[in-house]
């Protein structure tokens, strides 16, 4: 099967050979971790090239290969610590590629497949070589998809990384060699002290109408504020409202888990009176169930 879709056109590579793998790896997990080489061969980049000519053909191949990774991901992280450097770095990129789209269930995929890969090298052996190669890149792609208006959907998400992100950055304990280059001239206190910096001159290119003053608050507050969920993510509410990008635009998308949750407390309140549910309301709610 691996073979006939690697060797068939495009158009001849059936999305349910992803499906199928996707299935092998969720039910036997480690076990196939030895076969995953052979299917990342077969599939990974002969998929990918179908998907990066554009963000619009092979819609089923584009959320059938990401499932595929998420699952490698979850069930089989051994073995992606066991790719080359190169092809970490591919693997990066198809992930930034994903969550570029602007087709949501893609979008979502890739910022959740992205959060699983940063929790799982977390507590693994190589996260000191993944950070120095790869911090800078995701949070420059995180913050250029978080502050374009086309991606307000994807906010929580933008959240979460960005929060774990910096939690990792700022810990010592979890980075324990700098990140940035040594050869370079200049060196630095701390790891959070290079990512700041870095943080701060992308700011300040990509957002001229932030002074210096507020650029640097936002940066501070990005690190302050991190082991805070709530104040963190209220504070790159603040953000993004101040840019030209959204201060003119309808923003509830980035208050959508609030009112979400707001809509829930009151269901849940309702549904605790007596009489003051509507029997359709009830009926609807067992068919969404």
């Amino acid at each position: 099967v691996l073979g006939d879709y690697a060797r068939s056109v495009p158009d001849a590579r059936d999305a349910e050979v992803l499906s199928l793998f996707t299935v092998v790896v969720a039910r036997f997990g480690s076990s196939v971790e030895s076969e995953i080489a052979a299917i990342f061969d077969s599939c990974f980049q002969t998929t990918l090239g179908m998907i990066t000519k554009n963000y619009e053909e092979y819609p089923d191949h584009r959320i059938k290969f990401y499932s595929l990774l998420r699952a490698v991901v979850k069930h089989c992280f051994r073995a992606i610590c066991a790719l080359t450097p190169d092809q970490i770095s591919l693997l990066i990129d198809s992930i930034v590629w994903a969550f570029r789209h602007t087709e949501r269930n893609v979008a979502e995929l890739g910022l959740s497949l992205l959060l699983e890969l940063l929790n799982k090298i977390q507590s693994s052996a190589f996260v000191n070589a993944f950070y120095q190669k790869h911090c800078l890149q995701l949070i420059q792609e995180i913050v250029a998809v978080m502050t374009d208006s086309f991606h307000k959907p994807g906010f929580k998400l933008h959240v979460l990384i960005l929060q774990h992100l910096f939690s990792v950055i700022g810990d010592p304990t979890v980075l324990t060699v700098p990140i940035w280059d040594q050869q370079t001239t200049k060196q630095y206190a701390s790891n959070e002290q290079f990512v700041q910096e870095h943080l701060l001159g992308l700011l300040s290119t990509s957002f001229p109408n932030l002074s210096q003053i507020q650029s640097q608050a936002v940066v501070t507050g990005m690190f302050d504020l991190r082991k805070d969920h709530g104040a963190f993510k209220n504070h790159l509410r603040d953000f993004l409202v101040q840019t030209k990008e959204f201060s003119t635009s309808d923003n509830a998308e980035l208050y959508a888990e609030e009112t979400s949750s707001q809509r829930q407390r009151e269901k849940e309140r309702l549904d605790a009176i007596p009489g003051m549910v509507k029997p359709s309301d009830i009926q609807q709610d067992d068919m969404n169930e």
